[in-house]
C-alpha cells in the first residue's frame, strides 16, 4: 500500500500545521498578565469562563489547520494505491533509445535538448530497482545498438557519459525495430522502450517501418524534448554550389548559395563568404517567409591554387545547419580528349583536324584548353579520370559495354559533346546511350537548296552573349547543308543552345547527374558545312567547351554527406594515401575508401610515394607527403526541415505496441505510473466539511 503525490505541494501542508500553531504560541507569549481587580468574584468568573472556552479554541485552531493542509494535499493531486509502481516495485527491462541527430543539438535554455535527454536516462537508471537491465539505442543514422543487456549501472553510466549530439539524419524505424530484437532476449519479465525524441517528421521514414518482421506488444514511452527549447530553428543554408568561369578574361569563382527561412516572417539575415578562414563578403538578405532564396558571390581568382571555404548565416536555436563547407582547385588548363570517328590518312580531312586547332591553335595552353586526340581503338586505354571533356567527333559506336564507363564519367561531373556526321549510326546511339542522351536522333537532313543558318537574335545564352554584334553577324551567314533532326525523349529534359533556320535545333542541352552532355546536331569538319573555316569557329568551339567543362567535379572535389563514404578512384595503389579529418585526427586510406565522415568540414589528401608507413596510426602528417586534393563533407539538410509527427501517424507506424508520448517538464522527469485511487477530491470534500465544523464551533462559543 502507498500514498503518492505528483507535486511538491505536499510540504505546503506541513506548513499549514506548522505555522497557526508558531502563532498561536507566540500570541499566548506576548500577553501580558491579567490584573486583578478589587472584587475577587468578578476575578473567579473570569478564570471559569477562560477554563470553559480553552478547549474550544484549541479544536477550532486544529479544525482550521487540518483545512489548511486537506487544501494543500488536494492541490498536490494525490492518489492511493495498494501496490507500488512497477518501474519501481520489480525488476525491468528498458531499452533508452536515444535520438543524437543533429537536430536535438537545439539550445533549451542554457543546454540542448540533448542534454536533457540525457539527464533523463540517468535519472531513470538510478530510480529503477535492483536487478533491473538496460541497453542503449542511438537512433541517428545508422542506428546502432551502442550498449548491450547490463546490470551494471556503473557501466551503462559511463556509455551514457561518452555520448554527444551528432552530425546525422534520425532513422527512428531502424532504431525501434533493434529495440524489439533486444527486448526479445531480455530476462526480466518486465519489458518496456523509452525513446527520447524531438519528434521531427523526417526521422520517421514509412519504409522502415513496413521492413519490420514482426510488432511485439512491448509498451513505448515516448518523451517529445522539443517542448522544452527556448527557440526555433529559423533558416539553414541549403546548398553551395562551385564554378569556374572561364568565359571572361577575369576567371572568375561563383559560389551560389540556397538559403532556406523557415519562420513565417520575412528574415533580414547576413550572408557571409569565407575563404581560408577570413571573411571575403558578406550580404545582407531578404529571405521571403517559407521560401528559398538563392544568392551568387563572384571572387577573382588570383592564383592558381585550391580555395578552401564555407558560407555561413547568422546563428539561430541550431547553429548545425547555418554553415556549407567547399573546396574548389581551380585549374589553368581543360583537359580535352577528341575521339575523332573518320579519321583520314590526309590530316586535313580527319573529322579531328580543325577540333585541334580550334582548341589550341598555338600549340601552348595560351587557350587553356589541353586537347588529346584519340581514335576509337585508343579510347579504352585512356583513363577518362584524367580529362573534364570528351568530344565524340562523329563517331558511329563504341566498344561493347564502353558507353556505362562515359555513363559514370559524366555523372561524376565530366562533360560529353557529340558532333553529328555520316558515321554516326542513330539506331546505337537510341538504343546505347538513352541514358545520356535528352533526345533520340532521328534522321539525317540534306538542304536540296540553299543552305540552312543559325538564328541567334536575341540569344540570352551564356555561350552565345559574349560575341559582340558584329561577330554574331559574320556567324548567321555560315552556311550548314545538313543536319540530323530529333525527337525528345520523354521525362528528360533539355534546353536548346542555338536554332537553325528551319526551326530545328543546332545545339541541345542537358545536365546529367553532376555532368553535363552538348550536341551539335551538324559535322565539327567541313563534310556538312563550312563553319571550321569561319574566324567564329575558334571562339565558339572554345567557349562551348569552357563552359561545359565549369562544373566538374573531380575525384578530389566529391562533395559528401555525413556518413557518405568517400572513394578515390584514380590509380595510385604503390602510394600510401593520408586523411587530415577537420578535428585534426589523421588517418590511413585502406583498399582506397575512407568510411569515417560524420565530422563536417574539409577533408586533406595526402599521399607518400613509398609504399609502406611505420604505423598504422599517425600523430602527424609524415615527412615526403604530399598534398594531393581535398573532399568536403557536409550535413544533410533534411534533418533540418520542420514538421513534428502525429501519435495517431506513430500509432499506425507502430500498431499494436502500447504508444503514450509525454513532453517532459524544465526539471528531469522520471518514469511514474498514474495506477491508483486519485484522493483530490475527497480532500477537498474534506476541506468543505472541515468548514462546516469550524463555524459550529464558532457559534456555540
Amino acid at each position: 500500500m502507498s500514498l503518492n503525490f505528483s507535486s511538491p505541494l505536499f510540504l505546503y501542508g506541513l506548513l499549514g500545521i506548522a505555522v497557526p500553531v508558531l502563532i498561536h504560541l507566540l500570541t499566548r507569549r506576548q500577553q501580558k498578565h491579567i490584573r486583578f481587580s478589587a472584587v475577587y468574584l468578578l476575578i473567579q468568573s473570569q478564570k471559569r469562563s477562560t477554563r470553559k472556552s480553552r478547549p474550544n479554541r484549541l479544536l477550532l485552531l486544529l479544525a482550521r489547520c487540518l483545512a489548511i493542509t486537506l487544501f494543500s494535499l488536494a492541490l498536490a493531486d494525490p492518489f492511493f494505491s495498494f501496490r507500488q509502481s512497477e518501474a519501481f516495485l520489480r525488476p525491468a527491462s528498458i531499452v533508452f533509445v536515444l535520438d543524437d541527430s543533429y537536430s536535438m543539438g537545439v539550445q533549451a535554455g542554457k543546454r540542448t535538448l540533448f542534454d536533457h535527454a540525457l539527464e533523463f536516462v540517468f535519472e531513470g537508471t538510478k530510480q529503477a530497482p535492483e536487478k533491473s537491465e538496460y541497453s542503449l539505442v542511438l537512433a541517428s543514422s545508422p542506428a546502432r545498438i551502442e550498449q548491450d543487456w547490463t546490470s551494471d549501472k556503473t557501466i551503462f553510466e559511463k556509455t551514457l557519459k561518452a555520448q554527444s549530439v551528432s552530425f546525422r539524419t534520425t532513422h527512428i524505424g531502424d532504431a525501434i525495430d533493434q529495440s524489439i530484437k533486444l527486448l526479445d532476449s531480455a530476462r526480466q519479465e518486465k519489458k518496456k522502450i523509452f525513446l527520447l525524441t524531438d519528434l521531427d517528421k523526417n526521422g520517421w521514414k514509412e519504409e522502415a517501418f513496413s521492413k519490420f518482421t514482426h510488432l511485439a506488444p512491448y509498451p513505448v514511452k515516448v518523451l517529445n524534448f522539443s517542448s522544452l527549447q527556448s527557440d526555433d530553428n529559423k533558416g539553414m543554408v541549403k546548398s553551395v554550389q562551385i564554378s569556374q568561369e572561364f568565359l571572361t578574361r577575369s576567371r572568375l569563382l561563383r559560389v551560389k548559395v540556397e538559403i532556406r527561412n523557415f519562420s513565417n516572417i520575412l528574415s533580414r539575415r547576413p550572408l557571409s563568404l569565407f575563404l581560408e578562414g577570413k571573411i571575403v563578403k558578406e550580404e545582407l538578405l531578404d529571405i521571403p517567409p517559407g521560401q528559398t532564396l538563392a544568392h551568387e558571390f563572384s571572387y577573382p581568382l588570383r592564383r592558381n591554387q585550391p580555395l578552401n571555404g564555407k558560407v555561413q548565416i547568422s546563428d539561430d536555436a541550431l547553429t548545425t545547419d547555418n554553415s556549407r563547407y567547399f573546396s574548389f582547385h581551380p585549374s589553368q588548363n581543360i583537359k580535352v580528349m577528341v575521339v575523332d570517328g573518320d579519321p583520314e590518312t590526309i590530316s586535313h580531312q580527319s573529322e579531328s583536324f580543325y577540333l585541334e586547332r580550334a582548341l589550341n591553335p598555338f600549340s601552348v595552353s595560351l587557350s587553356h584548353i589541353d586537347p588529346t586526340i584519340s581514335t576509337l581503338a585508343e579510347l579504352p586505354l585512356r583513363n577518362l579520370s584524367d580529362f573534364s571533356v570528351v568530344i565524340l567527333a562523329n563517331v558511329r559506336e563504341l566498344s561493347p559495354g564502353y558507353e556505362l564507363e562515359l555513363e559514370k564519367f559524366v555523372l561524376n561531373g565530366g562533360a560529353l559533346l557529340f558532333g553529328m556526321g555520316d558515321q554516326v549510326n542513330p539506331k546505337y546511339f537510341n538504343e546505347h546511350l538513352g541514358n545520356l542522351l535528352p533526345i533520340k536522333l532521328d534522321s539525317q537532313y540534306h538542304v536540296k537548296e540553299g543552305a540552312l543558318h543559325l538564328l541567334l537574335k536575341n540569344n540570352t545564352h551564356p555561350v552565345m552573349k559574349v560575341f559582340s554584334p558584329k561577330e554574331l553577324a559574320e556567324m548567321r551567314e555560315i552556311n550548314f547543308y545538313s543536319m540530323y533532326t530529333v525527337q525528345a525523349r520523354e521525362d528528360k529534359i533539355f534546353k536548346v543552345g542555338t536554332w537553325f533556320s528551319n526551326q530545328n535545333p543546332a545545339v541541345i542541352e542537358s545536365n546529367v547527374g553532376k555532368g553535363i552532355v552538348v550536341l551539335f546536331l551538324s559535322s565539327l569538319d567541313r563534310d556538312w558545312n563550312d563553319f571550321p573555316i569561319q574566324p567564329t569557329f575558334l571562339p565558339w568551339i572554345q567557349r562551348w567547351t569552357q563552359y561545359s567543362a565549369r562544373g566538374l567535379d573531380s575525384v578530389f572535389r566529391q562533395s559528401l554527406l555525413v556518413g557518405e563514404p568517400f572513394r578515390k578512384s584514380t590509380s595510385g595503389s604503390d602510394s600510401n594515401w593520408i586523411v587530415h579529418a577537420p578535428d585534426g585526427t589523421l588517418h590511413i586510406l585502406e583498399n582506397e575508401v575512407f568510411s569515417n565522415t560524420f565530422q563536417p568540414g574539409i577533408y586533406h589528401l595526402f599521399f607518400l610515394p613509398s609504399s609502406e608507413t611505420s604505423s598504422k596510426t599517425l600523430e602527424k602528417i609524415p615527412d615526403g607527403a604530399e598534398p594531393a586534393g581535398t573532399f568536403t563533407v557536409n550535413i544533410d539538410v533534411q534533418e533540418s526541415e520542420p514538421g513534428k509527427i502525429s501519435q495517431k501517424e506513430i500509432e499506425s507506424f507502430l500498431e499494436g505496441m502500447k504508444i503514450e508520448i509525454q513532453e517532459p517538464h524544465s526539471q528531469t522527469a522520471t518514469p511514474q505510473t498514474s495506477d491508483g485511487i486519485p484522493l483530490a477530491t475527497p480532500f477537498l470534500l474534506m476541506v468543505a466539511g472541515m468548514f462546516l465544523i469550524e463555524g459550529w464551533m464558532v457559534r456555540k462559543e
